[in-house]
């Protein structure tokens, strides 16, 4: 058994095995390409004139005169967008989207736009389940995408012609007219799997980081660092509560000096025993870690207790962040997006192509000696 054979069964064996999932998680994967920018453009639908003989309420008088709308459990953030026509946003059980200018509410937003994505990451990531159900599909996917990195990695070389000469090259690396659907699809396999294989092992193994904690461990290991023990941060019930003294309006001011070029800032709603409010100061999409920092005010007196941008994260910390945005590309920004995109297309092709190779060739003649069998 040549070298070939040996990678050639288990690519095989994985790709019939675990098919169907890499190819819901692929086409999933392409409907989530543009994910942030199709909200951002529905949520324009929320931004509204600004009055020129009108100055905008501060964030406290909003929250002050909607806090009957927003009910009896805390809000978790509140996020300002440096567009003066753009509205507040509020985050609780539900979005509100409150013009800055009247302190109206105008709805709770997209909710059809943000409900369809929703649903493609449960699908992506948890087959649609809910509750206890979603470990269970966890593990299936998670198989699923450590199978799928096998593929790719074995694919690599599979994919390169026995023999190597210009000929043969052009076959694997070009899409070529072919004279059958096998040909054609042995091409497209080829082509596919040759063009997106360095992406597609990075988005696969990045994903690897979100199903297991082993792989999420060796993140800040390889960095140097220990990793972080999960409900380390549990608040304590003896734990002392602070009051808020200083006005959310005056903080925000502050964290909008941190940064001349910010795009939005997020303020996370404090729990009473959070001594500090924790903003985070972006100046990009929302999608590029390398363009975030965090500002934590002190809620007594408004000082910085703590101004951490990300070139000021630990190693690990920036790998663990950058690896969550890597997976979908945005970490690169749009053309990161866009690769990204194109190669999860080009997978769900590989497997449609794959499976349909392994019909042809393995299960195709067993059922054409079967139907000769019967008519003789």
């Amino acid at each position: 058994m040549t070298f070939r054979d040996l990678l050639y069964w288990p690519h095989l064996v994985c790709g019939v095995t675990a098919g169907i999932l890499i190819f819901i998680m692929s086409v999933t994967g392409v409907l989530l390409t543009y994910e942030r920018q199709m909200i951002s453009w529905a949520e324009g639908d929320y931004d509204r004139s600004a009055p020129t003989d009108k100055k905008a309420l501060s964030v406290d008088e909003i929250l002050i005169k909607n806090q009957p709308s927003f009910g009896e459990k805390p809000l978790r953030s509140v996020k300002i967008e440096n567009n003066p026509e753009a509205p507040l946003v509020v985050r609780g059980d539900d979005y509100y989207y409150i013009n800055r200018y009247t302190g109206e509410i105008l709805g709770n937003g997209p909710k059809g736009v943000k409900g369809f994505f929703s649903d493609m990451r449960s699908l992506h990531r948890w087959l649609l389940m809910e509750g206890e159900s979603r470990g269970t599909a966890r593990m299936f996917t998670g198989a699923a995408n450590l199978m799928f990195l096998f593929i790719v990695l074995s694919g690599m070389y599979l994919w390169i012609p026995k023999v190597i000469n210009k000929e043969n090259i052009k076959k694997v690396i070009f899409f070529r007219k072919t004279k059958s659907s096998r040909a054609r699809d042995v091409n497209w396999h080829n082509v596919m799997g040759i063009w997106s294989a360095i992406p597609l092992a990075v988005i696969i193994a990045t994903a690897t980081v979100f199903y297991y904690s082993w792989a999420n461990n060796l993140v800040y290991t390889l960095a140097g660092e220990e990793p972080p023990v999960r409900g380390r941060g549990a608040s304590d019930a003896n734990a002392p509560t602070f009051d808020q003294f200083v006005p959310f309006e005056s903080m925000f001011d502050k964290a909008e000096t941190m940064r001349e070029n910010w795009t939005t800032i997020t303020m996370t709603y404090s729990k009473p025993t959070d001594e500090n409010i924790r903003f985070s100061v972006d100046t990009g999409n929302g999608g590029e870690p390398h363009k975030k920092a965090d500002l934590y005010l002190s809620r007594a007196d408004g000082t910085t207790a703590k101004w951490e941008p990300y070139q000021d994260y630990s190693a690990g910390k920036q790998a663990r962040f950058y690896i969550r945005f890597l997976h979908t590309g945005e970490a690169m920004g749009i053309i990161g997006q866009t690769i990204a995109g194109i190669v999860s297309l080009f997978a769900a092709f590989l497997v449609w192509t794959g499976l349909a190779l392994a019909y042809r060739k393995y299960l195709k003649p067993v059922f054409k000696k079967k139907r000769t069998r019967v008519t003789t």
